[in-house]
């Protein structure tokens, strides 16, 4: 049976990896080439001449070796195809790339491939007996803006996804002779041509502002240099004239300030967590892509070793916390009751400008210049993205998508800013009751909490949704798990106000020796441990074939980011009181900080990267461990790049205007150091 259900989900899998171009192609392009009667002609020259035939044959795909793992895919060669340009005669050929779905029992009379006489026929393929996993693949089968003979997808008969490249005058259908005959029900997924991805406003938009932003970075950057080397007139340089230095602001950004008030040990908290989300969606995001060992790679996912990716999102759930933590502990003792229901309007203020700009500059980058820094024929993802950042930009800066659109998310890692934001714009409800007694901020803490935790409770036990990502015994609810349990801000609440009552807990103690007797710390930090070692390993339970237990998953989901988040909690308290021993040392390392400051602009970074790395792929991808490790060291070093300089050109040039602007200008900072962030700003959480 687990055979059975291995071989379905490697289908239904493999039925979602095919979408479609959307505008971020150009699709009049594709009309406007066609041509009927050329087709004809340029078919009749291609019989007559073999060699030239060779050519489109030999970059089309042909039956997929490895079909016993799962490989149902041969993407033939994109750029060999995109590149024929023959003049024969008066006529022009030129070449266009096409995917197409063919049946398995079809492969043995196509004409251009070798006769197929394999054991692998559909009617050898089983299928296990769930109604709702047929009710899955007849849905995510017919693929919305396909053309082809009838366009019927038998579910229960696999196709593969093969490649043709055919003259750009003719389209499949007018290729029977040569490509597919006309008894085979196929069906076209996509077809590309060269130079078919045209600029939009959203590239002359990119272009624009980018290259002012540039131009401000040049003359802030001279006007710095000749003031301190030139003139040497350093103390009297303009703070607002090198606002966007380069070279002031990445001194700046290297150089740190502890207050007595930092908690150190968020630094490696929020850098480790960071990391664990980069390495979640390299591996993930496999999935999403054509792949030569997809048997493989799905029985990989109910292994050990893969519960490192899979229980990554407890990593949001640490984020929520620290969030949840810091508006308590970096508003309080600051300002009075009074002053901070006068200066609200900053308070959110503040927020928006910490999160802005680099995401600003994401969301323009993703809807422009990532769609042409590269192609391939699995680009289509890529397009997907930038077609969601071209429709829902506003929603993404609004933090809203994920309510509005929550399939079609602009950057999808960022639902965790729309959630986070939308908890940081509620937190005041409680935080004005924290200015007063004690006793009535207690209450009022204990009452938020219970009922994040009822709402949670509520919410998963009517939803009955898995509780993980992906879980090999329910893949079809996917998509219901993730729209309507992992981006909802109710569901996700309990961690951040918990986060606040930690807050709470320090700002009550920033100034005292907490005295605990020993017993009880060692106590708390193995209950401590074995709470994160239960949330962490407990998804190797929930996505394995034969896990069913929906009772088990409705409680994980109503409180196991609650266990994980009261057991992290109690590490940071216990490293910031002196209870911390060697994990506070190790968390609280120096080299922590940089990456930490960083985290925000790598998180926002990295999964652009990582859909336009997958998207340049010219062949299927054999998964390992050792490949997803080479891809992950290499995707967090251009996003570590990439993100340095985002924040040095755009986030920091920004926040000294907004400084400015708010606070009537620096002073002068001691010429021993250079200014840093402030504790609240520094500590500040943004991410997925």
């Amino acid at each position: 049976m687990i055979a059975k259900i291995s071989v379905s989900v490697v289908f239904v899998l493999s039925a979602l990896f095919v979408v479609n171009a959307l505008s971020a192609f150009d699709q009049q392009l594709l009309e406007d080439v066609l041509d009927p009667v050329k087709c004809a002609e340029q078919l009749q020259t291609l019989k007559a001449n073999p060699s030239l035939l060779f050519q489109f044959f030999d970059a089309s795909g042909k039956i997929p070796n490895g079909i016993s793992g799962g490989n149902l895919n041969d993407l033939g060669d994109y750029f060999q195809c995109l590149a024929i340009n023959q003049d024969v005669g008066q006529q022009k050929i030129h070449g266009k790339y096409c995917m197409v779905g063919v049946p398995m029992g079809a492969l043995s009379v196509l004409p251009l491939w070798p006769a197929f006489t394999g054991p692998w026929n559909v009617n050898d393929i089983n299928f296990p007996d769930d109604v709702h996993l047929k009710s899955y693949v007849q849905q995510i089968a017919n693929f919305t803006g396909s053309v082809g003979r009838g366009n019927n997808n038998n579910t229960l008969n696999p196709r593969f996804s093969i490649a043709l490249c055919i003259p750009k005058v003719c389209t499949v259908n007018d290729t029977d002779d040569i490509a597919i005959p006309s008894f085979i029900d196929y069906n076209v997924n996509f077809c590309r041509l060269p130079n078919d991805k045209p600029f939009a406003a959203a590239d002359y938009t990119a272009f624009g502002i980018f290259s002012v932003i540039g131009l401000l970075a040049v003359i802030s950057t001279c006007y710095d240099l000749y003031q301190r080397f030139c003139i040497k007139n350093a103390s009297n340089i303009s703070r607002l004239y090198s606002s966007f230095s380069v070279y002031t602001n990445t001194q700046r950004f290297f150089v740190f300030k502890s207050s007595p008030d930092a908690l150190e040990c968020l630094d490696g908290i929020r850098t480790i967590s960071m990391l664990w989300v980069v390495i979640h969606h390299v591996y993930i995001l496999y999935l999403w892509g054509y792949i030569h060992n997809r048997l493989e790679a799905v029985n990989m996912i109910g292994e050990l070793s893969y519960v490192l990716a899979s229980a990554a999102p407890l990593a949001v759930d640490t984020f929520f916390l620290l969030s949840g933590m810091l508006v308590v502990y970096a508003n309080l003792g600051k300002v009075t009751r009074g002053k901070f229901v006068k200066s609200i309007h900053l308070f959110y203020l503040g927020r928006l400008m910490r999160l802005f700009p680099i995401l600003a500059a994401m969301v323009l980058l993703q809807a422009s210049m990532f769609n042409h820094v590269s192609d391939g024929p699995y680009w289509q993802n890529m397009a997907i993205e930038v077609e969601h950042c071209r429709t829902y930009w506003w929603s993404t800066l609004l933090h809203v998508q994920n309510y509005v659109n929550p399939s079609e998310m602009c950057i999808s890692s960022s639902w965790y800013l729309s959630v986070d934001t939308q908890l940081y714009v509620l937190s005041p409800l409680l935080l004005f009751f924290l200015f007063g007694q004690k006793r009535v901020a207690w209450a009022m803490l204990i009452l938020f909490l219970l009922i994040a935790l009822v709402s949670a409770s509520v919410f998963s036990f009517l939803y009955n949704l898995p509780a993980a990502l992906i879980t090999l015994g329910r893949p079809l609810e996917f998509d219901d798990y993730f729209n309507y349990y992992y981006v909802n801000t109710l569901t996700r609440a309990p961690p951040f106000v918990l986060g606040m009552i930690y807050g709470y807990t320090l700002y009550l103690n920033k100034e005292k020796t907490v005295k605990i007797p020993w017993i009880i710390v060692i106590l708390f930090w193995l209950l401590s441990l074995a709470a994160l070692a239960f949330c962490y390993f407990i998804h190797y339970v929930v996505v394995q074939f034969d896990h069913d237990n929906t009772t088990f998953d409705n409680f994980l989901n109503a409180y196991m980011r609650s266990i994980w988040a009261i057991a992290l909690g109690w590490v940071i308290f216990a490293c910031v009181k002196g209870y911390g021993g060697p994990v506070n040392w190790f968390l609280s390392l120096s080299m922590w900080k940089l990456p930490s400051r960083m985290s925000y602009a790598i998180y926002l970074f990295h999964m652009p990267l990582i859909f336009a790395v997958n998207g340049s792929a010219i062949f299927p991808l054999f998964v390992s461990d050792a490949f997803a490790i080479q891809r992950f060291m290499g995707i967090l070093l251009m996003s570590f790049l990439f993100g340095l300089i985002l924040c040095i050109v755009i986030d920091a040039p920004i926040a000294n205007v907004y400084s400015l602007a708010t606070r009537g200008g620096y002073k002068k900072p001691p010429q021993t150091s250079t200014v840093a962030k402030s504790t609240e700003d520094d500590a500040i959480v943004k991410k997925s």
